[in-house]
């Protein structure tokens, strides 16, 4: 198995969402009922493709989620031991060396990543509408989410970062403007399925991004 773009995306997913059992064979994702578009027609394609299995889908109305489950162990010890992933929480978790040492294999890291763990969120600013667009990610305090500024410099988007000392201990960053957002759907591409309209109230700027998978 090569260390390649698709590779570098399913790792961004894995790390977003998904995690390592610590002691079975076991790759599971978990995500949103609102997901099951992305679940069928982006991660499970990427699994088909790289390791040619397909992992199960299965809906849990107790947590209102989805879950993809994989296990197999030749696939299990690639992810650990070629890629670098480790099992359990992610207090350790690392960003694979192939994803900090290559510029395209982070753009592809940064989209799974932000497919299952980023949001877009609009403020007010100065004005009464919410019109000022940013692109955030927050993660518990950890090695790899202050990684996550590296590969940020790395594809030179300018951020906002900033640590919220609570019982959780999270690191937030912020990629704000329309400039930003602009570029970041050129340059990122994500695949999540939507359609984003920030309506136009006088001076404001209309953005409209259609993003078929």
């Amino acid at each position: 198995m090569k260390l390649n773009k698709k590779l570098s995306e399913l790792t961004g997913v894995i790390l977003g969402d998904g995690n390592l059992h610590k002691k079975s064979n076991c790759i599971t994702i978990v995500g949103s009922l609102e997901d099951i578009y992305y679940y069928k027609n982006r991660v499970i394609p990427l699994f088909e493709e790289l390791f040619n299995m397909k992992p199960k889908l299965r809906r849990r109305n107790d947590r209102n989620a989805y879950y993809l489950h994989l296990e197999n162990k030749k696939v299990f010890e690639f992810l650990t031991k070629e890629v670098g992933l480790v099992r359990g929480n992610k207090t350790n978790a690392k960003i694979p060396r192939f994803v900090l040492n290559d510029k395209k294999m982070t753009i592809c890291f940064l989209r799974g990543l932000y497919d299952t763990d980023g949001c877009l969120k609009f403020s007010k600013q100065t004005k009464e509408i919410n019109y000022y667009p940013r692109v955030q990610f927050d993660f518990k305090k950890s090695n790899f989410a202050h990684q996550i500024g590296n590969i940020l410099n790395k594809v030179d988007f300018k951020y906002g970062k900033w640590e919220e000392n609570t019982n959780n201990e999270l690191v937030f960053y912020h990629i704000s403007g329309n400039d930003n957002l602009e570029r970041w759907f050129r340059i990122i591409k994500p695949k999540t399925q939507f359609i984003l309209v920030n309506i136009y109230f006088g001076k404001n700027l209309v953005i409209i991004y259609q993003n078929p998978l």
